[in-house]
């Protein structure tokens, strides 16, 4: 496999928000640097595999698999077979939310799952080419069909059942396959990410993360930043920020209440990182999401 060493992609994009995109077939490559946008990410692997760091953990997706996740989690490839092809796929976060059905699968997908799908189908490369060529043509009534049949696939994704490769079990399972994996300056990294994801909502320092892995704050903040591209935190913010962007969405509860209990220490800051993330306030987010679902339920 290629390491993050040997080779890194400096024109990664972020999509823009409110994007709908099913890519065409490309090839992977691995991320500078962590990365999140506001979409639910569907990953459709033709050729080979690839490992993410996710949220601290590493998983790899397998030829044939159908992997989705939300990709505020901050997510990077770090490592890629050679050859290997995917479909990429960015769904705005809140016309995911607004699809009839599917709560199950929602609420794995906010609580931080990154998904398999039990079954593919011979069919899928097909339908997402399907839906790659449709969708280049910018036409409003073929975005209305990719929608409603990507629908249609969500919800067989919930019938068919899948597993979560960012669970304890999954990870279990991966370390007893092979304890040697990870490598040990990774290693410290990932459970760096991993406290972080677990303590976000609670008042936390460099120190008291740095002393999770028994690492001098001064260089576990160094280690961090080669490792994953950022700051530990930027990454803390960020965390912040996924939980509290899934809570507005999918709650009534008041701003106010939901900043500081996703962690944020003053309501200032909060709205100063949501909006250089996203571009907008958390009460035009939310206004924006209930009319997306308004529309879909027409």
């Amino acid at each position: 496999m290629q390491h993050q060493e040997f080779l890194v992609d400096p024109d990664h994009t972020t999509p823009a928000r409110d994007s709908f995109n099913v890519g065409s077939i490309n090839r992977v490559r691995l991320m500078r640097s962590a990365h999140v946008h506001s979409h639910v990410e569907i990953n459709l692997i033709i050729e080979g595999q690839m490992t993410y760091l996710f949220n601290g953990r590493t998983v790899t997706l397998k030829r044939s698999d159908l992997g989705m996740f939300w990709a505020a989690i901050p997510h990077r490839v770090i490592e890629v077979e050679p050859g290997t092809r995917f479909i990429c796929s960015d769904l705005p976060i809140e016309m995911c939310l607004a699809m009839p059905g599917c709560e199950a699968l929602k609420t794995a997908l906010l609580q931080g799952g990154l998904l398999v799908a039990d079954k593919v189908h011979a069919y899928e490369q097909a339908l997402f080419e399907s839906w790659h060529g449709d969708l280049v043509e910018r036409r409003e009534t073929m975005l209305t069909v990719v929608r409603d049949e990507l629908a249609a696939r969500l919800r067989r994704f919930e019938i068919d059942g899948w597993r979560d490769l960012a669970s304890d079990d999954e990870e279990r399972r991966a370390r007893e396959a092979d304890p040697d994996a990870a490598e040990p300056h990774r290693d410290k990294v990932h459970r760096m990410a991993r406290y972080i994801a677990e303590h976000a909502t609670a008042p936390i320092a460099v120190a008291d993360i740095a002393a999770s892995v028994g690492l001098h704050p001064n260089y576990a903040m160094t280690l961090f930043r080669r490792t994953l591209g950022m700051t530990i935190n930027e990454y803390v913010t960020r965390q912040r920020l996924m939980l509290a962007h899934g809570r507005l969405l999918a709650s009534d509860g008041d701003i106010a209440a939901i900043a500081f209990e996703a962690g944020f220490g003053s309501l200032s800051r909060f709205y100063e990182a949501f909006r250089e993330r996203y571009g907008c306030t958390p009460r035009d987010m939310r206004r924006s999401f209930r009319e997306t679902r308004a529309a879909a339920a027409v």
